[in-house]
Parts: C-alpha cells; sequence; structure tokens
C-alpha cells in the first residue's frame, strides 16, 4: 500500500511539474547576443557575447540556446549551440572569441531557446529576435603589389593635369602663338594692344579615377580566389588612391549581396568614402553577375571624361573583352587593365595569353 502511495505522488507532482514548467518556462527568460565590433577586417578577431536572463522563481536547469549566422544574406553553415543551467533571478554572460576569415555582412537575426522540464520529460520552443550585426571587410593587398601601374597612372594624370586647361578658370593674357586656337583670342585686349592677345587658364585638377571591378566568368567553374583578389586590389586602389588626395569611384557588374542591385559609388576623397567602397566590397556577391563587362565597358565610352583615368580589374579575357577595352583605348589613353590570375594558371598560360601584357597597351598581370 505504501508504495502504490508513494507511486501516485511520484506520478503527480511529475504531471505537476510538467505543467508548471510549459506554463511559465518562457516567463522572464530572454536572451540576446552581441558582437563587439562594428566593423572588422577579414581574418580579425572578435567577441561574441550571450546574455541569458531568467528573472522568475522557477529554476531552469536546461536550457539551449542555438543559432545561425547569416554572412551577407545566406546561413554560410554558420551556427552555434551552447547549454546554460541557470537559477532563479539569475542572469549568465558568456564571453567567447570569433575569428571572421572571410569578408562580408554578417547577422544573427533570430535566437532559438530550447528548455525541459526538470526530468527531461517535455521539450519547449521559442524564437526571440535579436540584433547583431558586423561588417567585415576586405583585406587590401600591399600597395608595393600594384606599384608599378600605380606610378604609370600618375605620370599619365599629371601629364594631363598640366596640358588641359579649365575654361573657368581665367589666368590672364599673352601674345598669340600659331598653335593657340581662334577662340582664344581676347579682341578687346587685342585691339588697344594693336597685337594678337590670347586667354590664358588655369590647368583642371578636378580628375577622378574610376575603378570597375567587372566578374564576367567564361563558365560555372571558376578560381573564386582570383576574382575576391581582383576585390582586394579594388579597396587597396581606391585607398591609396584617396590617401594620395585623388578622388576615384567605383562600380562593379557582381551584384550586392543584400539588395541584388549593381554598386556603383560616385567620386570622393575621404576616410568616409574609403570606408563605404570596402562597406560594398563586403556585401559584393561575385557569384552573381548583372550587366556584362563588354556592355559595362560600352557605356563607360559614353559617359567618359577627357581629363579622367579608368581602371579595369577583370581577370576574364576573351576576344569581346579585348575589344571592349581597345575601343575604350581609341576614346582615352588614360586608362588600364588589370586582370588577376593565379601563379599556377600564370606558369600554365599559352605565349598567346602572356603575350598581351606587350600586345595591349596598359594591359597587366596581377600574379595571386
Amino acid at each position: 500500500m505504501p508504495v502504490i502511495i508513494i507511486f501516485i505522488i511520484v506520478v503527480l507532482l511529475l504531471a505537476l511539474q510538467k505543467q508548471v514548467y510549459k506554463k511559465f518556462w518562457s516567463k522572464g527568460l530572454s536572451a540576446q547576443v552581441k558582437i563587439r565590433d562594428q566593423f572588422l577586417v577579414e581574418g580579425h578577431e572578435t567577441e561574441l557575447t550571450e546574455i541569458l536572463t531568467n528573472d522568475k522563481l522557477l529554476p531552469m536547469p536546461w536550457v539551449h540556446l542555438k543559432f545561425q549566422v547569416f554572412r551577407n544574406g545566406k546561413t554560410d553553415n554558420l551556427f552555434r549551440s551552447d547549454v546554460f543551467n541557470i537559477l532563479f533571478r539569475q542572469q549568465i554572460t558568456r564571453t567567447s572569441k570569433i575569428t571572421l576569415e572571410r569578408r562580408g555582412v554578417y547577422q544573427i537575426k533570430h535566437l532559438d531557446l530550447l528548455s525541459y522540464d526538470l526530468f527531461i520529460t517535455s521539450k519547449f520552443v521559442k524564437v526571440y529576435d535579436n540584433y547583431a550585426e558586423v561588417t567585415v571587410y576586405p583585406a587590401l593587398v600591399e600597395k608595393e603589389i600594384f606599384d608599378v601601374p600605380y606610378e604609370k597612372m600618375m605620370g599619365t594624370m599629371a601629364t594631363k593635369r598640366y596640358t588641359m586647361e579649365d575654361p573657368y578658370l581665367f589666368k590672364g593674357i599673352r601674345d598669340y602663338q600659331p598653335q593657340d586656337s581662334f577662340k582664344s583670342i581676347n579682341f578687346k585686349a587685342s585691339a588697344r594692344s594693336g597685337k594678337w592677345l590670347v586667354n590664358t587658364h588655369e590647368y583642371t585638377v578636378d580628375q577622378t579615377v574610376h575603378v570597375l571591378l567587372l566578374t564576367d566568368k567564361s563558365s560555372n567553374f571558376y578560381d573564386e580566389g582570383i576574382y575576391e583578389a581582383g576585390l582586394r586590389l579594388a579597396g587597396a586602389l581606391i585607398s591609396r588612391l584617396e590617401r594620395d588626395g585623388i578622388a576615384a569611384s567605383f562600380y562593379s557588374n557582381g551584384l550586392d549581396s543584400i539588395d541584388r542591385q549593381e554598386p556603383e559609388l560616385g567620386a570622393g576623397c575621404s576616410e568616409n568614402h574609403i570606408a563605404s567602397v570596402l562597406e560594398v566590397l563586403a556585401r559584393l556577391d561575385l557569384n552573381a553577375t548583372g550587366t556584362s563587362g563588354c556592355e559595362a565597358v560600352y557605356q563607360l565610352q559614353e559617359k567618359r571624361r577627357a581629363e579622367d583615368y579608368y581602371v579595369m580589374i577583370c581577370p576574364y579575357r576573351n576576344e569581346d573583352m579585348i575589344q571592349a577595352y581597345d575601343e575604350l583605348r581609341q576614346y582615352t589613353d588614360a586608362c588600364q587593365w588589370i586582370a588577376p590570375v593565379s601563379a599556377v594558371g600564370y606558369s600554365e598560360m599559352s605565349e598567346r595569353e602572356r603575350a598581351l601584357e606587350n600586345e595591349i597597351e596598359d594591359f597587366y598581370f596581377y600574379k595571386v
């Protein structure tokens, strides 16, 4: 008889605690995950902080905190699951170090809390909203890697700066010379002096370098590392230009991983503009291409400015792309093409392909 009574009491206690936990387990229970840094460079370390709070008198011996980390809108197979044993009126904070190896915008949008009753006979689940985000910039290549094309660019721009006059910045009047155009003659001053005089103007300094990062591919099987290297090169080039006091703009026919648009940033020359470019590069989806690279180059020809410089970073080197670049050069000599290629790919390249550096003016291989 006592055994039966004990059994009944045990069953009642089990049923009672099950109902109590079912009704009250989530009351006063909250969770939050934070990331210490807002901006980071790929390969660098940051801290992840998990905060679990149980603001009630019911202890929670088994609580699983689970979440997935989205990178550029995709799960990227980044998951986390931690177990907590939290008493009543208690808050637990855990901090761990994580290294984010790849560029992108990392987000933790939701948290899953799983709990049980005291005897793990019932499972309870609740989803909590969470906001944690860090933008991981691409690691930039060393500036020495592209010294040769950079110095060539600076030389071309310097030449243009001192050969192109700005018609809106009047400088003075001088004697007419045979190479002067008829429209530069100042007729009033010439009439007063009895000889031909011409207007002179200040040289223009409104020069911009336009960087195009083109993501065209010959097939679905390609070396992603080459395109990532091109992306890092674009970021390093723009950073160096703007820190040297030269305005730079950016365009890519790769799609933004969040809004699925082709990113385009107007010219700027500041640390804030550099940060904007790096954020765009962090979000870029190299697997998706919008406008073809050839079409992008043809569109560029229509809105080109004689005083500006154009840099095309593109590993893809088919005949159509070569023709598009050649036509660009017919409109302006202030342009260059940098083609990232793997060291292995370069060593296995045909003599015909290697000859591109000599056959195409201002064409450079960037060996990754």
